[in-house]
């Protein structure tokens, strides 16, 4: 009986997981929406720049998450592993791990070329250096403030301006 009401709570639990996942997919769906009108509407993008950069943009940022997905392995192994390791092997995993932080320069240097020619380079230098920055600040502010549900960094910014 004590098995069965075990099994009965695991099984039950599982729907729970489930939806935590469908609304952590939901949230960021909803800030990537949020974020791709916030950087069309501050870079001033034509429907066919828009068309263009998105796809760029993407490609990007999924080359640099596959890099930082690879230091974060070797972080790990390195955990699992920690009282195993010799200074030459942690020589090795300094070396690999700055290696790929030129390959993310590396990626973001070769799309910002291919952003550049695509909406020009004034565009291409305001959304690396100040529209990305400000979203965020902006996601991070509405995050502590704990706005309702659905706000939006363009929501946050029409409030500050009223």
């Amino acid at each position: 009986m004590r098995n069965l009401l075990m099994v009965c709570m695991i099984v039950s639990s599982f729907p729970l997981f489930a939806q935590k996942k469908e609304h952590k997919n939901e949230k960021k769906e909803r800030i990537e929406a949020a974020r791709v009108s916030f950087v069309t509407k501050k870079l001033e993008l034509t429907p066919e720049e828009s068309q263009a950069f998105w796809p760029l943009v993407n490609e990007m940022e999924a080359e640099i998450r596959t890099s930082r997905k690879a230091i974060k392995e070797q972080f790990k192994s390195v955990k699992e592993e920690d009282a195993k390791i010799d200074d030459e092997t942690y020589k090795s995993l300094l070396e690999d791990m700055h290696d790929q932080h030129f390959l993310m320069v590396k990626i973001k240097n070769d799309y910002s070329k291919k952003i550049g020619a695509i909406i020009g380079y004034e565009k291409a230098f305001k959304f690396e250096v100040e529209v990305q920055k400000e979203f965020k600040k902006q996601l991070m502010d509405r995050m502590k403030r704990g706005h309702e549900k659905g706000a939006t960094p363009q929501n946050t910014t029409r409030q500050k301006n009223k």
